[in-house]
């Protein structure tokens, strides 16, 4: 631990002392691109790729998380979309509150362009975390959520207070099922929080900015005072 540092943070606030001391514990959120870009790498472990394969596959993923994170940048919105639509989950931007150590592993489902904004300035932007429960619990939630919804689907109108409440508890859960029989679902992980809508870049500037190594120009012409981290560089130094 660094002490000095520690102090110094202590110096300033009890909370941030506590952020910068406790290693597990993030003051920061990322929201990385592109999860679809990502997919045939998810799966190369099992296909046996090889190391060439995985190398040209991570290239290929780079070049599409790059394409949109131009159209990012170049709306200054990050664009929400339901995170199940089976499941009919409203409309959001979602966010990890993964620490440093465990960002590599979450780009690598994720995708690899990442835009890292203060927690504070996410919930100020009505940004919540999300809610792990059991399966039981996460039916009631959806069945009031999702009766909500209809109702004022098919009556043309305004949801009521209440019934937004519920759409949006709804929209903040995740099932927990522990290690065990069946497909284990633990996504604690993640450590996901959600903003429902688009969330505004010119509105929540971000603190910090991730990038594959040598693409960090995609995202310097907009953000030309913001830090931003190359992801192999972390990964070479052992984090």
């Amino acid at each position: 631990m660094a002490t000095i540092h520690g102090l110094a943070a202590f110096a300033r606030s009890g909370l941030e002392g506590l952020q910068v001391n406790q290693r597990d514990w993030s003051p920061f959120v990322g929201h990385f691109t592109s999860f679809a870009a990502m997919t045939p790498l998810r799966s190369a472990i099992r296909r046996g790729d090889t190391s060439q394969q995985v190398a040209e596959l991570l290239q290929t993923a780079d070049a599409e998380s790059a394409r949109i994170a131009t159209l990012i940048v170049g709306s200054q919105r990050i664009l929400a979309r339901s995170p199940s639509d089976k499941d009919k989950l409203p409309a959001c931007v979602c966010l990890s509150e993964c620490t440093l150590p465990g960002l590599l592993g979450h780009c690598e489902r994720y995708g690899r362009f990442g835009w890292i904004f203060r927690k504070n300035a996410i919930y100020a932007a009505g940004g919540r975390p999300c809610i792990y429960v059991s399966e039981e619990h996460y039916a009631l939630l959806a069945s009031r959520g999702r009766a909500a919804t209809t109702a004022d689907s098919d009556a043309g109108t305004e949801p009521a207070p209440e019934q937004t409440d519920w759409t949006r508890l709804h929209g903040l859960a995740n099932v927990y099922r522990p290690p065990g029989e069946g497909q284990v679902q633990d996504f604690t992980h993640e450590r996901e929080w959600r903003v429902f809508g688009d969330l505004d870049l010119l509105a929540v500037r971000p603190e910090a900015l991730i990038a594959p190594r040598g693409q960090e120009n995609v995202l310097r012409e907009h953000y030309p005072e913001t830090p931003i981290v190359p992801l192999d560089v972390l990964h070479e130094w052992g984090i």
